[in-house]
């Protein structure tokens, strides 16, 4: 039988096809011609995973990523299908866990972490899914601490770039030749005949005199102390009650007063005395009027030493 053109075109372009589509599924890591199990994991982040992704249990390669995709019913949470090439019995509670197999890259796998039960999933269950950091998490503080570092680097270069204008390197010499100035002044103040070492001289002489007159100061403080003691054994507390005392007597007596006993407290209470003065006061004022004014009345004398005849009253 002889085959046609046109069939061996047919024939060669799906072995072509075939081939192509193993050949692009052996390069995600899929063998569509083995017998595979299916598993499922929902993931709120994936942390970049892509399909294709390897799946390792114990460092071994089981499997794949052949599919991820979002599923809107379950507020678009991510979908993520693994095809494992060997059959793996998978206890319950075990993990498919993603993580970053090479820091440089960033590249993303999976890992299956299996538990102890003694309860197994079934191929095309849902597994639960973790994501593990790992030296991200480790790396957070130190790239929030290093861009703390970065930025006061880049203080510090601001203000050294600041002190590298021309007005600041002047305002530097400057300062640098007024310190000249003040090591020269100090120097010339503590060579002999300076200043300062004058003061120092003379601080020497006074602190020489001090230790000299240390016996006359001891006396003074001795004197002090004798007088400190003589005071307090005077009998300051016996004149102090008799001051009480005398106080206490001046407010009795003010008190009788005030109510009326003894002639003070009459007199303060009572105003007869007053009456009978002014009384008095007003009759010896009205004598002297009477005297002023008819003296002949109280008077009698004669220039001759003779007695007048006595006048009768005008």
């Amino acid at each position: 039988m002889k085959i046609s053109r046109e069939l061996k075109i047919g024939i060669f372009a799906l072995i072509t096809v075939a081939l192509l589509i193993w050949g692009v599924n052996f390069l995600k890591g899929k063998n569509i011609f083995a017998d595979t199990d299916s598993y499922y994991s929902v993931y709120d982040n994936i942390g970049g995973l892509i399909e294709s992704g390897a799946v390792y249990l114990k460092g071994h390669k089981i499997g794949s990523v052949s599919s991820i995709y979002f599923d809107v019913e379950r507020n678009s949470k991510l979908i993520v299908k693994y095809t494992l090439e060997l059959k793996v019995k998978i206890p319950k509670n075990s993990v498919f866990q993603i993580y970053s197999s090479s820091l440089v890259s960033g590249i993303k796998d999976v890992r299956l972490l299996l538990s102890d039960e003694n309860e197994y999933y079934s191929p095309g269950d849902t597994v639960p899914g973790d994501f593990d950091r790992g030296f991200e998490a480790m790396l957070e503080p130190i790239k929030d601490q290093l861009g703390r570092t970065v930025a006061g680097i880049d203080s510090v270069l601001f203000a050294i770039n600041a002190l590298l204008n021309p007005g600041a390197i002047a305002g530097i010499q400057h300062s640098l030749e007024n310190v000249d100035h003040i090591t020269a002044s100090l120097s010339q103040s503590l060579s002999p005949g300076g200043n300062m070492n004058e003061s120092m001289n003379n601080l020497a002489s006074f602190t020489d005199a001090l230790k000299n007159s240390n016996e006359n100061l001891k006396n003074i403080i001795r004197n002090f102390s004798e007088i400190s003691d003589s005071l307090s054994e005077a009998q300051i507390k016996s004149a102090i009650s008799n001051a009480d005392r005398a106080m206490a007597n001046t407010a009795a007596i003010l008190g009788k007063i005030e109510q009326g006993e003894g002639t003070l407290g009459k007199l303060s209470a009572n105003d007869s005395l007053y009456t009978n003065l002014k009384n008095v006061s007003e009759n010896l004022n009205l004598l002297l009027i009477d005297l002023r004014e008819h003296p002949k009345r109280y008077v009698h004398f004669s220039v001759f030493g003779k007695k007048d005849k006595e006048k009768k009253p005008e």
